[in-house]
């Protein structure tokens, strides 16, 4: 199997401690400890194409069964979709802390490659899997914030206001030379503002129900969420695409709806021919 191959050359780079691994069609199983460091999973797909994978709603399952020969990065509420695909992600993030905080149990028992942002830290006392990135301090200039690419994750990465953002760094600091984006709709309906903001200083919302993702209970009635900042996220997109380009490598946007028009817009059916 692809994610066999790919478990193999991890192994290979001592990323985990324990090199039994196994995996059952659905789910990588671990047998002993993994270790936290970064470091083993630099330049492990050079030049190599990946997925990221957002959780808009123009994600469906059938786009998922299409990438199981594919290394992916996912992130969030992903594992919704798991109950109808055999697909999982090789990669997976948060770095909301609302995400993170409403459904931490869930997340702590998903058996994948686990790549968090450190603000999330506080909600998985208690797991031993999870690689934490250092948050870099992006700089102002004026009263603006600056979008900066971090390319050696390492070190750590910088904010953009999505997932994603991160995603790429990471995608980049592996050596992936072809990043395609899906599930990444780039439209957001808000619901009511409850007046309280993040510790990173975005505001909170309370859902209406499901308005905005893949699956019809990704998001309850009730529960808290982060406004988006779409415009900071297309500047973060921006600079994004200059690291990769400036290194002769490319995002691609393969969303089946999107309005995210920084990068260029490909069907997933082709690339998944070539």
């Amino acid at each position: 199997m692809f994610i066999s191959k790919i478990l193999k050359k991890i192994c290979k780079f001592t990323f985990f401690t324990n090199k039994k691994l196994r995996f059952d069609g659905k789910f990588i199983h671990r047998t002993s400890h993994q270790t936290t460091s970064l470091k083993p999973l630099y330049n492990i797909h050079l030049n190599e194409r990946a997925f990221i994978i957002g959780t808009g709603p123009s994600l469906s399952i059938d786009v998922l069964n299409k990438l199981k020969n594919e290394i992916t990065f996912a992130c969030n509420k992903i594992y919704l979709s798991f109950e109808n695909t055999n697909w999982r992600p090789m990669y997976y993030s948060v770095i909301d802390r609302i995400v993170a905080k409403n459904n931490h149990k869930t997340i702590a028992q998903l058996p994948f490659i686990k790549i968090f942002s450190s603000v999330v830290k506080p909600y998985f006392n208690n797991t031993n899997d999870i690689i934490w990135l250092k948050d870099l301090k992006s700089p102002t200039i004026n009263g603006e914030r600056q979008f900066v690419f971090s390319k050696n994750a390492q070190k750590g990465t910088y904010g953009g206001f999505t997932v994603i953002y991160t995603q790429l760094q990471l995608a980049y600091y592996m050596g992936i030379k072809e990043v395609y984006l899906l599930g990444i709709d780039f439209n957001f309906k808000e619901s009511k503002p409850t007046g309280k903001k993040t510790a990173g200083g975005e505001s909170i919302l309370k859902s209406n129900g499901e308005l905005n993702h893949f699956h019809p209970e990704y998001r309850v009635a009730g529960e808290l969420w982060t406004k988006p900042k779409l415009g900071y996220q297309y500047k973060a997109f921006s600079e994004a695409k200059r690291a990769f380009e400036n290194e002769d490598r490319k995002i691609y946007n393969a969303s089946l709806k999107t309005k995210l028009d920084v990068f260029p817009i490909v069907d997933l059916d082709t690339i998944l021919k070539n």
